[in-house]
This record gives structure tokens, C-alpha cells and sequence, in this order.
């Protein structure tokens, strides 16, 4: 009995690791794309394409520590737009694993 159970924890861990990674994913995805949505709204109803940088700021969450946003003036068929453009890497449990893989959102909105 003892045997098995040994035998079955490291392979719970196991499971229970992938399950935390696959959330931390899933959720920095979802975080991306209200960051660079948020950005560019609020600009977009603002008439200052300059804000986006600033709005996305205010709503990125704080275990989100490497990251790159970036928005302004743009146009969409012949209209004046503002984008916004967030780049982030997905944070990883462990730090040995060589994994980088960066999220990237852009949202563009029109004036308005």
C-alpha cells in the first residue's frame, strides 16, 4: 500500500503543476487582451490616442512583471483610429524551464 502511494504522489504533483501552468496561461492570455482593450477604448473615447499607454498601464495586474505596451494614432479606411499593442511573456512556475513564449494583443478603435 505504501509502495503505491509513493509510487502515485509525484505523479499528482505532477498533474497538479500542468493544471496551475495551463490557469497562469490561460489567464495571461485573457489578462493581454483586457490590457490592450482597456488601452484603446478609453483613448478612443478620449480623442487622445496618447492616453492608451497610460489606461493600459492602470489595469495591468501586478504579477504581470515582464511586458511591453505601446499605442498611439493610426487610421482605418481613411478614419482616424487609436491601437494598442501589449506584448507579455507567460510566467512560468519553475525558472529552470526554458520555455518563452510572449502573448501579443493589439486592439484598434476608432475616434470616438
Amino acid at each position: 500500500m505504501a509502495l503505491e502511494f509513493a509510487g502515485s504522489v509525484p505523479i499528482a504533483f505532477f498533474v497538479i503543476f500542468l493544471s496551475f501552468q495551463a490557469y497562469i496561461s490561460f489567464t495571461t492570455v485573457s489578462r493581454v487582451e483586457n490590457i490592450a482593450r482597456t488601452g484603446a477604448r478609453e483613448a478612443s473615447q478620449r480623442y487622445d490616442p496618447r492616453l492608451c499607454v497610460e489606461y493600459a498601464r492602470s489595469v495591468r495586474p501586478a504579477w504581470l512583471n515582464d511586458y511591453r505596451i505601446e499605442g498611439g494614432a493610426t487610421t482605418v479606411d481613411g478614419e482616424d483610429a487609436v491601437y494598442c499593442r501589449v506584448e507579455a511573456k507567460l510566467p512560468i512556475i519553475f525558472k529552470g524551464v526554458p520555455l518563452d513564449y510572449t502573448v501579443k494583443r493589439t486592439v484598434t478603435m476608432p475616434l470616438g
